[in-house]
């Protein structure tokens, strides 16, 4: 025959002690407040830097960041590790190349990426002196045309890019460095040839 324990009651004797409540919320974990928002204010600086695209003064900060944040700050540290690499091949890129069209053109896309579009024009006009028939320099020639807000440079670079190589036509139309001038005349004539009596 099943037999079942029962549970011991607490006696009339035995204190009964009160259920602490219990929180949402973890303990806090103690850390030096004054080295956190110093850390914090310079990943601020060096985030601003990145932005401007300058990228050398930003991976000294994003440096220091990793290397006091480390201990204490795991996340920030390793942000700021990541964000430092980025910027150490950021500023490897124009570097890592020669005097051949392929380096001109991948220095112009990074100067691009930063919004150094002066610069990133120069070093276009470089790449498509050695290799004009390259239709991947013409684009990002009309991409930064594009984005300077010139109509006619931006038609006449992508009208030349996609003599070469068509298939640009599909990747201009969607492409946000022409929403600047993607409502004029004489981009539309070239993005869409039946405009133009193509």
């Amino acid at each position: 025959m099943p037999t079942t324990k029962k549970k011991a009651g607490a006696s009339a004797t035995e204190p009964v002690t009160e259920l602490q409540p219990l929180t949402r919320t973890a303990p806090v974990k103690p850390r030096n407040i004054a080295a956190y928002e110093a850390a914090v204010a310079e990943f601020a600086t060096a985030s601003t830097l990145f932005g401007k695209g300058e990228f050398a003064e930003a991976k000294i900060h994003f440096d220091a960041v990793a290397a006091a944040a480390s201990a204490e700050e795991p996340i920030l540290a390793d942000r700021a590790r990541t964000y430092a690499s980025i910027c150490g091949k950021k500023t490897a890129a124009p570097d890592a190349g020669g005097s051949d069209a392929e380096s001109y053109y991948h220095r112009g896309v990074v100067a691009v990426n930063a919004g150094r579009l002066d610069d990133a024009w120069a070093f276009l006009e470089k790449a498509v002196a050695l290799r004009p028939g390259d239709a991947s320099i013409l684009y990002a020639r009309a991409s930064v045309r594009g984005l300077q807000g010139n109509v006619e440079g931006a038609a006449s670079e992508l009208k030349r890019a996609l003599a070469i190589d068509p298939t640009f036509r599909y990747q201009a139309v969607s492409d946000s460095d022409f929403d600047g001038v993607r409502d004029e005349a004489a981009f539309i004539d070239v993005i869409e040839p039946s405009h133009a009596g193509a």
